[in-house]
């Protein structure tokens, strides 16, 4: 991994230290999340939070814990597994964590995640964490959650099973999920891939998008 790309990608650069991760040219994206969200509603009706739980593929679970030492079980310890959430987490602050949402009138705003952990199950990694909303947003009439990274480095796509979860939600409301065609193989270079920002505007055509409605 180049010093350009660990500038670029901080979250890739730090999980995966002192790891060169393979990179053919043109080759976007290099990393794969299956998603699940819950869409948490307070006391007062209000939509609160959203629980995000990111399975990494198997390639990039690999890399992520080479030469990490594992239990006599087959699994992971919290002295890997919290290290390495605590990385996830701070490095994901850049790109807002990968979440946009707004209503018909505002854009959401989120406070930096709580309860983040990491899990290892059938040999995946599995992110946890809460976004708390900055400010409860009304659940009447509708809203729109996209997820998605703005350099395409990493694919996200939700879980064939139970993919949203409206929790404590008030009657009536409804959610679908909106997936993006799978994009076709770029012809663009790793040069154009290397400019992109988490400011870039490029990955929003990929995003998969969850949009509610309240009565």
């Amino acid at each position: 991994m180049t010093t350009l790309t660990k500038a670029r990608f901080p979250l890739l650069a730090l999980l995966l230290a002192l790891v060169l991760l393979p990179r053919p040219a043109a080759a976007h994206p290099h990393v794969w999340v299956t998603m699940k969200t819950e869409l948490v509603y307070g006391a007062d009706g209000q939509l609160a939070a959203l629980k995000q739980a990111w399975t990494f593929d198997d390639a990039f679970t690999a890399f992520a814990l080479q030469g990490m030492e594992k239990q006599k079980d087959g699994s992971y310890g919290d002295d890997v597994l919290k290290p390495l959430a605590e990385v996830n987490i701070t490095s994901l602050k850049e790109y807002e964590y990968f979440v946009r949402g707004k209503t018909a009138t505002a854009k959401l705003a989120f406070k930096d995640p709580t309860d983040y952990y990491l899990t290892y199950e059938n040999e995946a990694l599995t992110l946890h964490f809460t976004l708390p909303l900055a400010k409860p947003a009304p659940a009447k009439g509708s809203l729109t959650v996209e997820i998605y990274d703005p350099t395409a480095f990493v694919s996200f796509s939700f879980a064939e099973k139970d993919p949203v979860k409206m929790v404590a939600a008030p009657a009536g409301c409804s959610q679908q999920v909106v997936s993006p065609e799978p994009p076709a193989s770029s012809t663009l270079s790793e040069a154009f891939f290397s400019n992109l920002t988490s400011a870039s505007t490029y990955g929003a055509q990929f995003a998969d998008k969850i949009t509610v409605k309240c009565p």
